[in-house]
């Protein structure tokens, strides 16, 4: 390569969209996870530490807010369903934030992957998440199967996932 060759790349966007997208995703958890708004302050100031300082992993001290705020608010499907959403936004944002260098251009073509992965877990933790919610809403007087056949099946998919993941790609 020569001193005037030039590269180009598919469209691209500055490192401060993951940043930002973090911020953003932090508090559009806070506001709809977590009832008081102490806890909601807490949860986005740790998302803006978070953005200056990613090696404190402080994302998962605003996913601790929630937690809390879940169990003051109480069991609700569509918030729950929300926050295994939220969460997973938190975890895929922190862990491309870590590597990411500070200034640099993000290809959106390279993010492809990545959101890929993201919809396929969505498509199978949403209706988990649903189907434990609604399972849990009703009185379980006595169903030891039931939790024998839930253990066998998280094992069953477990299984599953790590041999499948452990293939060559092709």
């Amino acid at each position: 390569m020569r001193a005037n060759d030039t590269v180009t790349t598919g469209a691209a966007v500055s490192w401060l969209a993951l940043r930002v997208a973090l911020v953003v995703v932090v508090g559009a958890g806070a506001v709809t996870l977590t009832p008081l708004v102490g806890w909601s302050v807490a949860a986005v100031l740790l998302g803006v530490l978070a953005v200056v300082l990613p090696q404190s992993f402080a994302a998962w001290g605003s996913v601790a807010c929630f937690v809390i705020g879940m169990l003051i608010a109480g069991p609700d499907p569509g918030r729950a369903m929300i926050a295994v959403l939220v969460v997973h936004l938190i975890h895929i944002l922190t862990t491309l934030i870590l590597v990411v260098p500070v200034r640099a251009r993000i290809v959106l073509r390279a993010l492809r992957p990545t959101a890929l992965r993201f919809l396929v877990v969505q498509a199978i933790a949403q209706p988990l998440t649903l189907l434990v919610m609604l399972g849990s809403a009703r009185e379980i007087v006595e169903a030891p199967w039931v939790v024998v056949a839930g253990a066998a099946a998280l094992v069953t998919l477990t299984v599953v996932l790590i041999v499948g993941s452990t293939g060559e790609e092709k």
